[in-house]
């Protein structure tokens, strides 16, 4: 009787304790809910992982879920890539419309080669499209060559001209993704170098420089006959053919009026008094993606624009 009773114990309490753990297991979270937040950290067994949704293997980086942006107010034009021929004039743009500044740093174009069937050996073949990473771009360009370089926001109403190639010239200044300035005009009338399309000229009056009311008259008459977004050249010779090192259009100027005008009316000396004036910035990027080789077709092409996690922006076709 009492090994029955013990026994009887025994099956009690074993449905006792599965009763137990089928409440634990029904009441158990999931250790993988897909309800995940983008970005988030899972942890198991004391492992940890970034959702693979928003991983970016690039460090520093902050990579946005594709519904957290509204790509809508990107526009993608077609610049003169279907008549350019040499990698340095060739560009395509990119215009941001919307409120909210859009990061297009890593951002991948691609052409339609691999769309077009080409005649080659006795029979059609198809090529891998190529495609080209936006790179970061300094805000200033230094006339040193020290540039500073960040990530390419384009704010409402900025837009990238993106360059296939990159400009060769390296002197006076060296030539890397930048933003335009008040100042880059006196790069753009620089002889030797050459942009397409031609950078802004609206860089500040000489005739409104600071320091200028402390000249005299004559000096100060000089200054306001030079032109904007010009580099002057000084002679060494005046209008009678006489020796001159600070001759300015055949007029022989005091030496302290060249080394006023030597000082500002440059694209270093513009930055040196410029540079924290209220409309210094400009709103366009220049970005050269530095192949050496065109990348639009002139006809049949389709170019396409794709984010950092390689979803598609938006596309043209021509």
């Amino acid at each position: 009787m009492k090994k029955r009773w013990q026994a009887g114990d025994s099956t009690m309490e074993g449905l006792a304790i599965l009763a137990v753990l089928m409440v634990i297991i029904f009441t158990m979270p999931k250790s993988h809910s897909t309800n995940t937040a983008p970005g988030s950290t899972v942890k198991s067994g004391g492992l940890s992982w970034l959702s693979s949704e928003n991983y970016s293997p690039i460090k520093g980086s902050t990579v946005q879920s594709s519904t957290d942006n509204n790509y809508s107010s990107i526009y993608l034009g077609t610049g003169n890539a279907a008549y350019s021929y040499q990698p340095y004039e060739e560009y395509i743009t990119i215009e941001n419309y919307g409120q909210s500044p859009i990061d297009i740093t890593d951002w991948q174009l691609k052409n339609g080669k691999d769309k077009r069937p080409y005649y080659q050996g006795g029979s059609l073949q198809r090529f891998s499209a190529d495609i080209a990473i936006i790179p970061r771009a300094t805000r200033v360009l230094s006339p040193t060559g020290n540039n500073v370089f960040e990530n390419v926001v384009l704010s409402q109403g900025d837009r990238a001209i993106i360059t296939t190639g990159s400009i060769g010239v390296t002197s006076p200044y060296r030539i890397v993704s930048f933003k335009e300035n008040m100042c880059t005009g006196y790069i753009e009338n620089l002889s030797d170098y050459s942009f397409n399309p031609p950078l802004n000229t609206s860089c500040p009056n000489p005739g409104s420089e600071p320091g200028i009311e402390n000249l005299p008259t004559d000096c100060r008459d000089a200054v306001r006959n030079l032109s904007s977004c010009q580099t002057p050249r000084f002679e060494n010779k005046d209008s009678n053919g006489e020796p001159c090192d600070t001759c300015l259009g055949g007029k022989r100027l005091p030496t302290y009026c060249a080394a006023f005008i030597k000082e500002h009316f440059t694209y270093q000396g513009c930055l040196a008094n410029h540079l924290n004036d209220r409309n210094f910035s400009g709103n366009t990027w220049r970005i050269f993606l530095g192949r050496g080789w065109e990348m639009w077709n002139k006809d049949y092409e389709t170019v396409e624009l794709f984010n950092k996690l390689g979803q598609l922006v938006t596309f043209q076709n021509y």
